[in-house]
Protein backbone atom coordinates (compact mmCIF):
# COMPACT_ATOMS: atom_id res chain seq x y z
CA UNK A 1 0.00 0.00 0.00
CA UNK A 2 2.79 2.44 0.88
CA UNK A 3 4.34 1.85 -2.54
CA UNK A 4 1.20 2.91 -4.37
CA UNK A 5 0.78 6.31 -6.04
CA UNK A 6 -2.46 8.15 -6.60
CA UNK A 7 -4.15 10.69 -8.81
CA UNK A 8 -6.91 12.90 -7.36
CA UNK A 9 -9.32 15.47 -8.67
CA UNK A 10 -9.62 19.05 -7.45
CA UNK A 11 -12.33 20.78 -9.42
CA UNK A 12 -11.56 20.26 -13.11
CA UNK A 13 -7.94 19.43 -12.40
CA UNK A 14 -6.37 16.01 -12.03
CA UNK A 15 -3.37 16.19 -9.76
CA UNK A 16 -0.65 13.66 -8.93
CA UNK A 17 0.69 11.20 -8.90
CA UNK A 18 1.40 11.35 -5.15
CA UNK A 19 2.45 8.53 -2.81
CA UNK A 20 -0.03 7.13 -0.28
CA UNK A 21 1.62 9.04 2.63
CA UNK A 22 1.16 12.37 0.88
CA UNK A 23 -2.49 11.60 0.11
CA UNK A 24 -3.11 10.63 3.75
CA UNK A 25 -1.43 13.85 4.97
CA UNK A 26 -3.81 15.80 2.73
CA UNK A 27 -6.70 14.01 4.46
CA UNK A 28 -5.53 15.27 7.86
CA UNK A 29 -5.07 18.82 6.54
CA UNK A 30 -8.54 18.67 4.92
CA UNK A 31 -7.13 19.32 1.43
CA UNK A 32 -8.99 16.18 0.37
CA UNK A 33 -11.93 14.42 1.99
CA UNK A 34 -14.16 11.39 1.60
CA UNK A 35 -15.86 12.88 -1.47
CA UNK A 36 -12.62 13.56 -3.32
CA UNK A 37 -12.26 11.32 -6.34
CA UNK A 38 -9.01 9.35 -6.41
CA UNK A 39 -7.45 6.79 -8.72
CA UNK A 40 -4.74 4.29 -7.94
CA UNK A 41 -2.16 4.55 -10.71
CA UNK A 42 -2.73 1.82 -13.28
CA UNK A 43 -6.35 1.12 -12.30
CA UNK A 44 -7.83 3.59 -14.79
CA UNK A 45 -10.88 4.17 -12.53
CA UNK A 46 -11.69 7.24 -10.36
CA UNK A 47 -13.66 6.51 -7.18
CA UNK A 48 -14.68 8.56 -4.18
CA UNK A 49 -12.01 8.28 -1.50
CA UNK A 50 -14.51 6.96 1.03
CA UNK A 51 -15.22 4.00 -1.26
CA UNK A 52 -11.58 2.93 -1.48
CA UNK A 53 -11.04 0.15 1.11
CA UNK A 54 -7.33 0.89 1.43
CA UNK A 55 -8.03 4.51 2.50
CA UNK A 56 -11.10 4.08 4.78
CA UNK A 57 -9.08 3.71 8.00
CA UNK A 58 -7.07 6.85 7.24
CA UNK A 59 -10.28 8.75 6.40
CA UNK A 60 -11.90 7.73 9.73
CA UNK A 61 -8.85 8.90 11.73
CA UNK A 62 -8.70 12.19 9.84
CA UNK A 63 -12.42 12.90 10.38
CA UNK A 64 -12.11 12.08 14.11
CA UNK A 65 -9.20 14.51 14.44
CA UNK A 66 -11.14 17.21 12.61
CA UNK A 67 -14.11 16.77 14.97
CA UNK A 68 -11.83 17.10 18.01
CA UNK A 69 -10.19 20.20 16.53
CA UNK A 70 -13.60 21.75 15.84
CA UNK A 71 -14.73 21.16 19.43
CA UNK A 72 -11.49 22.69 20.73
CA UNK A 73 -12.05 25.80 18.60
CA UNK A 74 -15.62 26.15 19.89
CA UNK A 75 -14.37 25.83 23.48
CA UNK A 76 -11.59 28.37 22.86
CA UNK A 77 -14.05 30.89 21.38
CA UNK A 78 -16.44 30.40 24.30
CA UNK A 79 -13.63 30.84 26.83
CA UNK A 80 -12.40 33.96 25.05
CA UNK A 81 -15.92 35.41 25.07
CA UNK A 82 -16.30 34.73 28.83
CA UNK A 83 -12.92 36.34 29.47
CA UNK A 84 -13.93 39.46 27.54
CA UNK A 85 -17.20 39.60 29.51
CA UNK A 86 -15.37 39.28 32.85
CA UNK A 87 -12.88 41.98 31.88
CA UNK A 88 -15.78 44.23 30.89
CA UNK A 89 -17.56 43.67 34.21
CA UNK A 90 -14.39 44.29 36.25
CA UNK A 91 -13.64 47.45 34.26
CA UNK A 92 -17.19 48.68 34.81
CA UNK A 93 -16.98 48.04 38.55
CA UNK A 94 -13.65 49.90 38.77
CA UNK A 95 -15.06 52.84 36.85
CA UNK A 96 -18.17 52.99 39.05
CA UNK A 97 -16.02 52.74 42.18
CA UNK A 98 -13.84 55.60 40.97
CA UNK A 99 -16.90 57.72 40.25
CA UNK A 100 -18.37 56.92 43.69
CA UNK A 101 -15.09 57.82 45.45
CA UNK A 102 -14.82 61.06 43.50
CA UNK A 103 -18.44 61.94 44.33
CA UNK A 104 -17.94 61.14 48.02
CA UNK A 105 -14.79 63.26 48.14
CA UNK A 106 -16.60 66.15 46.46
CA UNK A 107 -19.58 65.80 48.83
CA UNK A 108 -17.41 65.80 51.94
CA UNK A 109 -15.45 68.78 50.62
CA UNK A 110 -18.67 70.77 50.22
CA UNK A 111 -20.75 69.49 53.14
CA UNK A 112 -18.15 68.42 55.68
CA UNK A 113 -18.46 71.56 57.81
CA UNK A 114 -22.20 70.96 58.42
CA UNK A 115 -22.06 67.17 58.95
CA UNK A 116 -24.36 65.80 61.63
CA UNK A 117 -23.37 63.44 64.42
CA UNK A 118 -23.60 60.23 62.40
CA UNK A 119 -22.30 61.49 59.06
CA UNK A 120 -18.64 61.16 60.03
CA UNK A 121 -17.69 58.19 62.16
CA UNK A 122 -14.52 56.38 63.22
CA UNK A 123 -15.65 52.93 64.31
CA UNK A 124 -17.85 53.52 67.37
CA UNK A 125 -16.90 57.21 67.73
CA UNK A 126 -18.96 60.04 66.23
CA UNK A 127 -18.76 63.81 66.61
CA UNK A 128 -21.73 66.11 66.97
CA UNK A 129 -22.03 69.15 64.77
CA UNK A 130 -20.26 72.12 66.40
CA UNK A 131 -21.87 75.20 67.91
CA UNK A 132 -19.97 78.47 67.53
CA UNK A 133 -20.60 81.70 69.45
CA UNK A 134 -18.76 84.63 70.97
CA UNK A 135 -16.66 83.54 73.97
CA UNK A 136 -18.21 84.25 77.37
CA UNK A 137 -16.83 81.49 79.58
CA UNK A 138 -14.13 82.53 82.07
CA UNK A 139 -11.09 80.54 83.07
CA UNK A 140 -12.28 80.23 86.69
CA UNK A 141 -15.75 78.83 85.81
CA UNK A 142 -16.77 75.82 87.81
CA UNK A 143 -17.26 72.52 86.00
CA UNK A 144 -20.87 71.86 85.06
CA UNK A 145 -22.44 68.76 83.63
CA UNK A 146 -23.23 68.75 79.93
CA UNK A 147 -26.96 69.26 79.37
CA UNK A 148 -27.00 68.25 75.73
CA UNK A 149 -27.48 71.79 74.42
CA UNK A 150 -23.84 72.70 74.04
CA UNK A 151 -24.31 75.45 76.68
CA UNK A 152 -23.80 75.46 80.44
CA UNK A 153 -26.16 76.87 83.09
CA UNK A 154 -25.30 80.37 84.35
CA UNK A 155 -22.95 80.37 87.39
CA UNK A 156 -24.49 81.10 90.78
CA UNK A 157 -23.32 83.73 93.22
CA UNK A 158 -22.81 83.16 96.95
CA UNK A 159 -26.48 83.52 97.93
CA UNK A 160 -27.50 80.95 95.30
CA UNK A 161 -29.25 83.47 93.01
CA UNK A 162 -28.11 83.35 89.38
CA UNK A 163 -26.86 86.66 87.99
CA UNK A 164 -28.84 88.44 85.28
CA UNK A 165 -28.37 86.94 81.79
CA UNK A 166 -25.71 88.62 79.68
CA UNK A 167 -27.57 88.04 76.42
CA UNK A 168 -30.72 89.98 75.43
CA UNK A 169 -33.97 88.31 76.41
CA UNK A 170 -36.61 87.05 74.03
CA UNK A 171 -38.48 90.36 74.21
CA UNK A 172 -35.42 92.56 73.67
CA UNK A 173 -34.62 93.64 70.10
CA UNK A 174 -31.47 92.00 68.71
CA UNK A 175 -28.57 94.48 68.37
CA UNK A 176 -27.53 95.33 64.87
CA UNK A 177 -24.32 94.03 63.32
CA UNK A 178 -21.29 95.85 64.71
CA UNK A 179 -23.12 97.27 67.76
CA UNK A 180 -22.09 96.38 71.30
CA UNK A 181 -24.20 94.37 73.74
CA UNK A 182 -24.31 94.78 77.55
CA UNK A 183 -20.99 93.01 78.15
CA UNK A 184 -19.15 95.24 75.71
CA UNK A 185 -18.62 92.62 72.97
CA UNK A 186 -19.39 93.50 69.37
CA UNK A 187 -22.05 91.36 67.72
CA UNK A 188 -21.53 89.58 64.40
CA UNK A 189 -17.73 89.49 64.57
CA UNK A 190 -17.35 85.68 64.71
CA UNK A 191 -16.90 84.09 61.28
CA UNK A 192 -18.78 80.85 61.98
CA UNK A 193 -18.34 79.52 58.44
CA UNK A 194 -14.56 79.85 58.62
CA UNK A 195 -14.44 78.16 62.04
CA UNK A 196 -16.73 75.32 60.85
CA UNK A 197 -14.50 74.80 57.82
CA UNK A 198 -11.42 74.33 60.01
CA UNK A 199 -13.31 71.98 62.35
CA UNK A 200 -14.58 69.85 59.47
CA UNK A 201 -11.07 69.44 58.10
CA UNK A 202 -9.14 68.84 61.31
CA UNK A 203 -11.55 67.15 63.74
CA UNK A 204 -10.22 63.65 62.83
CA UNK A 205 -6.96 64.67 64.56
CA UNK A 206 -8.82 64.56 67.91
CA UNK A 207 -9.95 60.95 67.51
CA UNK A 208 -6.65 59.46 68.81
CA UNK A 209 -7.12 61.47 72.03
CA UNK A 210 -10.57 59.94 72.52
CA UNK A 211 -9.35 56.45 71.66
CA UNK A 212 -6.70 56.74 74.38
CA UNK A 213 -9.36 57.08 77.07
CA UNK A 214 -12.01 54.80 75.51
CA UNK A 215 -12.08 51.48 77.35
CA UNK A 216 -13.11 48.10 75.89
CA UNK A 217 -16.78 47.41 76.53
CA UNK A 218 -17.47 51.04 77.49
CA UNK A 219 -21.23 51.75 77.39
CA UNK A 220 -22.50 54.57 75.17
CA UNK A 221 -20.78 57.68 76.52
CA UNK A 222 -20.87 61.34 75.57
CA UNK A 223 -17.80 63.54 76.10
CA UNK A 224 -18.68 67.19 75.44
CA UNK A 225 -15.80 69.60 74.97
CA UNK A 226 -15.62 73.36 74.66
CA UNK A 227 -12.66 75.49 73.64
CA UNK A 228 -11.93 79.15 73.07
CA UNK A 229 -10.34 80.63 69.95
CA UNK A 230 -8.75 83.94 70.86
CA UNK A 231 -8.53 87.08 68.73
CA UNK A 232 -5.30 85.91 67.05
CA UNK A 233 -6.86 82.59 65.93
CA UNK A 234 -5.17 80.41 68.57
CA UNK A 235 -6.95 77.97 70.89
CA UNK A 236 -6.28 79.30 74.40
CA UNK A 237 -8.51 77.14 76.64
CA UNK A 238 -10.24 73.79 76.50
CA UNK A 239 -12.84 72.24 78.85
CA UNK A 240 -14.08 68.64 79.01
CA UNK A 241 -17.60 68.60 80.42
CA UNK A 242 -17.66 65.01 81.60
CA UNK A 243 -16.76 64.20 85.24
CA UNK A 244 -14.81 61.08 84.21
CA UNK A 245 -12.57 62.88 81.73
CA UNK A 246 -12.43 66.56 82.76
CA UNK A 247 -8.96 66.04 84.20
CA UNK A 248 -6.11 63.77 83.26
CA UNK A 249 -4.63 63.06 79.82
CA UNK A 250 -7.67 63.91 77.68
CA UNK A 251 -7.73 67.72 78.11
CA UNK A 252 -3.95 67.84 77.63
CA UNK A 253 -4.13 65.74 74.47
CA UNK A 254 -7.01 67.82 73.08
CA UNK A 255 -5.19 71.06 73.82
CA UNK A 256 -2.03 69.80 72.12
CA UNK A 257 -3.95 68.97 68.93
CA UNK A 258 -6.25 72.01 68.98
CA UNK A 259 -3.22 74.30 69.25
CA UNK A 260 -2.26 73.18 65.73
CA UNK A 261 -5.59 74.09 64.13
CA UNK A 262 -5.17 77.09 61.78
CA UNK A 263 -8.05 79.36 62.76
CA UNK A 264 -7.86 82.84 61.27
CA UNK A 265 -7.69 85.92 63.47
CA UNK A 266 -11.12 87.23 64.54
CA UNK A 267 -12.35 90.51 65.91
CA UNK A 268 -13.23 88.80 69.18
CA UNK A 269 -12.76 85.47 70.94
CA UNK A 270 -15.00 82.63 69.83
CA UNK A 271 -16.39 79.74 71.85
CA UNK A 272 -16.74 76.36 70.12
CA UNK A 273 -18.52 73.32 71.55
CA UNK A 274 -19.28 69.84 70.34
CA UNK A 275 -19.48 66.34 71.80
CA UNK A 276 -17.81 63.01 71.10
CA UNK A 277 -20.12 60.01 71.26
CA UNK A 278 -18.51 56.67 72.10
CA UNK A 279 -20.59 53.61 71.22
CA UNK A 280 -23.90 53.50 69.40
CA UNK A 281 -26.64 55.80 70.53
CA UNK A 282 -29.82 54.36 72.06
Amino acid sequence: MSDQTWLFRQGDLILGPVPTKVLVDKLFTAEVNGLTEVQMMGSGIFRKLRDVPELKVHLAKAEAKQRVDAQAQVHARSRSKRLVTIIGIVTGVLVLTGVAVAFLGSYLAVHGSTATADELAWGDITIDAPTVSRAQRNADDEFVEYTGTGRKPPPRVANGTPPPPTNPGAGTPKPRMGTADSDGMAMGEVDQDAINSVIAKFKPTLIPCIKEVAKPGMPPTQIPIQFTVNESGKVSKVWVDNPDFKSGPLPECLMKELAKWPFKAQGTSASVGFAFNIGKKG
